[in-house]
């Protein structure tokens, strides 16, 4: 299930990974980091997810809720996100009202495969 506030939205992920550097990722009550398999995707902030490649999200059909329900502010055009306000654009994330600025644009440095941790 999508965030039902996206719907509203005419603004796309599209071109944007900056959530999946910028912010941790980490179990909550209500929602796992764990995908089908038993991977976990949870990662500190400033780290790319390691399933994060430059076409997208490697397991995006299998992506946990945790990051199926997230919308940033931009997306749901909160907080005075401007239509070219995107985090891409603007060096800067909005999360329920919090704003994380980019380290650095993460776009160009996006792995060219997702890593794989070693047994």
């Amino acid at each position: 299930m999508s965030h039902p506030n996206r719907a509203l939205s005419q603004r796309s992920c599209k071109g944007c990974s900056a959530c999946c550097y910028e912010l941790e990722i980490k179990s909550r009550i209500g929602y796992s980091t764990l995908l089908d398999t038993g991977e976990d995707i949870a990662k500190p902030q400033g780290v790319w997810c390691r399933f994060a490649t430059p076409k997208g999200c490697s397991v995006y059909e299998q992506r946990p809720a945790l990051c199926r329900d997230f919308a940033c502010d931009w997306i749901l055009g909160r907080k005075g996100f401007g239509i070219n306000d995107s985090p891409s654009q603007l060096g800067l994330i909005g999360v329920r009202g919090e704003r994380v600025e980019c380290t650095d644009n993460p776009l160009p440095n996006l792995p060219k495969t997702p890593e794989k941790e070693s047994a």
